[in-house]
C-alpha cells in the first residue's frame, strides 16, 4: 500500500509515536521494576493485571468491536456514545461479580483491598479503551497519540514507585494501574468529547446491534482473555509465583517490540480494511491477500525481533534489568513467540469483520485459543524446557487455525 506524506502525518507518524512513547517508558519500567520489586510480589501482579484486563478483553468486548466497526460511519456520533455508555453501566455488575471473585483467588490474604482495586481498574481501563477504539475508527491518532502517551508514563513509573513508597506490596503496584486507567479514561473522554462539535444531529436509529450487544463476542472474549493471561497462570500453577515473576518481567522486554509492530499495522490498515464496501468475489479476494500479506510481515518481523532482543539480553543484564531478575533473560524469546501467536490471530479476527462475517469469528477465535491452551497445558505438564518450546512454536497455531477458517467463512457468498 502506497501511503502518501498527508496520510504519513495524519495517520502512521502518530500511530508510530505512541508506540516509541510506550517503548521508552516500558524500558525505563523494567529498569524501575527490577530493582523495586521483589519477583514473588511481581510474579502475583502478572496474574492480577490480566484479571484487570477483564473489562476491556471479556465483559465490554463486543462494545469495543463495535465501536472500532462503526464509530467512523455513524452520523449520529454522541447517540451512539450514549447508547454504549448505557450499555456498559448494564454489565457493571458482572464486572463486579468477576473483579472480586479474582481478587480472592489471585490474593486471598489481600483480597479486600485487592477485589475494589481490579474493579476499578477493569472498568477504568475499559472506558479508557473504549474512548480510544473511538478516535482510532475516526483515524483521529494524533488525539490518540496523546492518551496512548499519558498512559504509557503512569503505567510504566506509577506501580513501581507507589510500591517502593508505600510498602503495600501487590495493592500498591495494582494502585499504579489505577491511576493508568484513570489517566486513560479522562484524557479519552475529553478527546472524543472534543470531536463532536456543537448541535447534536437528529438522532439515529438504534445503532447498537445485538449482534455486538449480546453474547456472541463476550463469549469469544473469554477465549482472547485467557490467552492474554494463559502463560503467567501456567507458569505461576506448575512452577510458582516467583518463576511468573521472571516471565512477567521477561514478557515486558520480549513482547513489547513485536505488541508494537502488531498494533501498529492493525491500527493503521484495519480502518482501510473496514472501509472497503464491496462484498464481491474480487473485493473479497484482495481483502484476504490483504490480511495475508499483513500477518505474514507481522510474523516474520515480529520472530527476528524477539530473537534479536534475547541474543542482547546477556549486554541487558545490570545496564536495564537488575542481576536479581537474571533469570528472565531465558524467557524473553518464548515470551516474544507467545505474542506473536496471539496478536497474529488478530488479523483474522479484523478480516472477519470487515467481510460481515462476525458469525464466523466464534469458529475461528475459540479454536485458535483452544490450540494454544491445550499446548500451553500438555508442555509445561511436561516441564520448563517443553514448555519454553511450546510458545516457540505456537506462532504456526494461527495460520494453521484462524486463517484456514477465516479465508473459508470470506469464500462464501
Amino acid at each position: 500500500m502506497r501511503i502518501s506524506s498527508g496520510d504519513f502525518r495524519r495517520r502512521l507518524l502518530p500511530i508510530l509515536l505512541a508506540q516509541l512513547a510506550g517503548l521508552a517508558c516500558g524500558l525505563a519500567g523494567v529498569r524501575l521494576t527490577s530493582r523495586l520489586v521483589a519477583p514473588e510480589d511481581y510474579g502475583v501482579y502478572g496474574v492480577a493485571v490480566t484479571v484487570a484486563a477483564v473489562g476491556v478483553s471479556v465483559i465490554y468486548a463486543g462494545l469495543v468491536k463495535f465501536v472500532s466497526r462503526h464509530w467512523q460511519a455513524s452520523g449520529d456520533r454522541r447517540g451512539l456514545a450514549a447508547e454504549v455508555a448505557a450499555a456498559a453501566l448494564r454489565r457493571a455488575p458482572w464486572l463486579l461479580a468477576a473483579t472480586l471473585g479474582a481478587g480472592w483467588l489471585v490474593a486471598p490474604a489481600q483480597a479486600p483491598a485487592i477485589g475494589p482495586l481490579l474493579f476499578g481498574c477493569a472498568l477504568l481501563l475499559a472506558l479508557a479503551q473504549l474512548a480510544q477504539s473511538a478516535l482510532q475508527a475516526a483515524r483521529d491518532h494524533w488525539r490518540d497519540f496523546g492518551v496512548s502517551a499519558g498512559m504509557s508514563v503512569v503505567r510504566s513509573f506509577a506501580p513501581p514507585l507507589l510500591y517502593a513508597a508505600t510498602g503495600a506490596g501487590v495493592a500498591a503496584l495494582l494502585a499504579g494501574v489505577l491511576l493508568q486507567g484513570l489517566t486513560g479514561a479522562l484524557l479519552g473522554v475529553w478527546q472524543v468529547a472534543k470531536t463532536w462539535g456543537g448541535r447534536r444531529p437528529e438522532p439515529a436509529p438504534r445503532q447498537l446491534t445485538p449482534v455486538y450487544d449480546g453474547p456472541r463476542f463476550v463469549t469469544l472474549a473469554v477465549a482472547g482473555w485467557v490467552l492474554l493471561g494463559l502463560n503467567r497462570w501456567i507458569i505461576a500453577w506448575f512452577f510458582g509465583a516467583e518463576a511468573a515473576g521472571y516471565y512477567t518481567l521477561a514478557a515486558g522486554i520480549g513482547s513489547v517490540l513485536p505488541t508494537m509492530l502488531g498494533m501498529t499495522l492493525l491500527q493503521y490498515l484495519q480502518p482501510v480494511w473496514f472501509a472497503q464496501a464491496e462484498d464481491t468475489e474480487a473485493a473479497r479476494r484482495r481483502l484476504r491477500r490483504d490480511v495475508d500479506l499483513t500477518a505474514a510481515l507481522f510474523t516474520g518481523l515480529g520472530l527476528a525481533i524477539a530473537w534479536a532482543v534475547h541474543a542482547a539480553m546477556p549486554w541487558l543484564i545490570g545496564p536495564l534489568v537488575s542481576a536479581r531478575y537474571a533469570a528472565a533473560a531465558d524467557w524473553v524469546f518464548a515470551a516474544g513467540c507467545s505474542t506473536v501467536a496471539a496478536t497474529a490471530g488478530l488479523y483474522y479476527h479484523a478480516l472477519l469483520l470487515a467481510a460481515h462475517r462476525e458469525r464466523s469469528c466464534s469458529a475461528a477465535d475459540l479454536g485458535g485459543a483452544a490450540g494454544l491452551i491445550a499446548g500451553g497445558l500438555a508442555s509445561a505438564a511436561a516441564g520448563p524446557g517443553w514448555f519454553k518450546l511450546w510458545l516457540v512454536v505456537s506462532p504456526a497455531v494461527p495460520w494453521l487455525v484462524n486463517r484456514t477458517v477465516a479465508h473459508r467463512a470470506v469464500r462464501i457468498a
